[in-house]
């Protein structure tokens, strides 16, 4: 840096600041102009130390010297500082150390003791998936009792994903089988009484190729609105909603019903760049919001293999009792919204809060991607738009709009990530799983499943809803 090369020749009594002629106020502000208040601050003191600096004096060049050295240290401390994430510390829910299967998106409740149940899939990698997922997939159960900071196994389930939840003191799974035609098959809906120590047998609420993780979900009137991906529409994947009737026996299949499903319809050309034209897009991974009555549905979408980020499909939903009816409505800006992401709503701050992940290359502008690509360990991408090493934190008032609270845990290679999490609300804390490459393969097939807590989380943001006026 030249700024550092000059502060070394100021430093040097051989040269000295004599040589310079200048006041130090003057010589911070030539040579770190973006440091505004720190240069104030910095060369205050170095007049209290020097006074002026004179041209000549073989002690003014000494404490030239020392103020040049310090000066050293203190403005490369101020440029290589950077910000800390809100919980880059974070436990062990779950570790799959075997190379040819990984973690899949992870789920998380809380019970009404104050217990907290993670879900850690753990399914075979791509290259083995059709000859394995049907027979090998299992998802892991596991408890802890001190907050997250320590994790003990519950049992183990025969299914490619689960995504948890509780009701009147029961803990509920969603479960889909891995499957052999199409990557998974079926709906089912298990119950346990004890924590998820044991479990019912699986319920059949609908039969087809469905899948999704661990997203949001809304509650309206009585009834639990969750979706999930319709596979059967081969690249035309999209959501079917589906409703269960919380007065009723939620493990009858007919307190469910399900909608016809919204096919993909396309990203519009003006929003992609012609020259990743040849790519394909897609919409997944739904999460539900109940938007001050109105039910919405948000999805990821992946724009030409997501050289555009931060962009979110949203549907209307609609039940009046009989058919549950959705509609395609527009796409939105998203900040996260080309990887899957995960709203939940908050009730004491009336507030909708949801971790995603951003990017800071979606369109190859550094060859880190292509590198990474080549070397096999940046996987599903030659951009930078599959990146996955950064999960925030947002907020918003309905929905749409999204304000940044902080960054929850950053990876530091591209190889690694915090991915595919859900937070829950934990008295003013958010719990939040994570699945996260550490030593895997590549940033997406995991090799763990780690827990972060957020503290005081509701102080993060700021106050939205405006001052009444007369």
């Amino acid at each position: 840096m030249k700024g550092e090369r000059l502060l070394r020749r100021v430093g040097d009594p051989a040269y000295g600041v004599a040589r310079v002629g200048c006041r130090p106020r003057d010589l911070t502000r030539r040579l770190f102009p973006r440091l505004g208040k720190a240069n104030r601050i910095f060369s205050q003191g170095l007049e209290n130390l020097t006074g002026f600096f004179p041209r000549v004096g073989s002690k003014a060049a000494c404490l030239a010297s020392s103020a040049g050295t310090l000066a050293l240290l203190f403005f490369q401390a101020l440029e290589t500082q950077a910000a800390t994430p809100l919980a880059q510390n974070h436990s062990i829910v779950f570790h799959n150390p075997d190379p040819e299967y990984y973690v899949e998106g992870p789920g998380l409740a809380r019970l009404d003791d104050g217990a907290l149940v993670a879900v850690a899939p753990v399914v075979p990698r791509e290259q083995w998936s059709k000859e394995r997922r049907a027979a090998h997939s299992r998802v892991h159960i596991l408890r802890s009792t001190d907050g997250g900071q320590t994790w003990q196994p519950g049992s183990a389930l025969p299914y490619y994903s689960a995504t948890p939840w509780t009701h009147k003191g029961a803990l509920y799974l969603f479960a889909n089988k891995g499957g052999t035609a199409s990557r998974n098959d079926d709906l089912l809906l298990l119950r346990s009484l004890d924590g998820g120590k044991s479990w019912s047998e699986p319920v059949t609420l609908f039969k087809g190729h469905f899948w999704n993780c661990h997203t949001g979900m809304a509650v309206r009137d009585q009834h639990l609105y969750w979706a999930v991906d319709d596979l059967a529409l081969g690249a035309k994947r999209g959501p079917r909603l589906i409703a269960g009737d919380l007065a009723g026996d939620l493990m009858e299949a007919r307190s469910w019903r399900i909608s016809e499903a919204v096919p993909f319809p396309g990203v519009p050309e003006e929003l992609t760049n012609p020259a990743f034209a040849k790519l394909t897009s897609q919409y997944l991974e739904p999460n539900v919001l109940n938007v001050r009555g109105q039910l919405r549905v948000l999805m990821t979408v992946k724009p030409k293999r997501q050289t555009t980020a931060g962009l979110c499909a949203v549907l209307d939903a609609g039940d009046s009792g009989g058919k549950l009816d959705l509609k395609f409505r527009q796409f939105h800006p998203m900040p996260g919204g080309q990887l899957k992401f995960c709203v939940v709503w908050d009730e004491v701050s009336q507030l909708f809060w949801a971790t995603a992940n951003a990017v800071v290359d979606d369109q190859g502008v550094f060859d880190w991607w292509e590198q990474g690509s080549k070397r096999g360990n940046f996987s599903y991408a030659t951009t930078g738009g599959n990146d996955r090493r950064l999960l925030m934190l947002q907020y918003s008032l309905d929905g749409l709009n999204w304000f940044q609270a902080g960054c929850v845990a950053q990876a530091g290679k591209i190889s690694q990530s915090f991915m595919y999490a859900r937070p829950v609300i934990d008295g003013n804390d958010l719990a939040i799983i994570c699945r996260s490459s550490v030593n895997a393969p590549n940033q997406h097939d995991a090799d763990y499943a780690t827990f972060h807590r957020v503290t005081n989380f509701r102080q993060l943001a700021l106050k939205l809803t405006p001052e009444s006026e007369p």
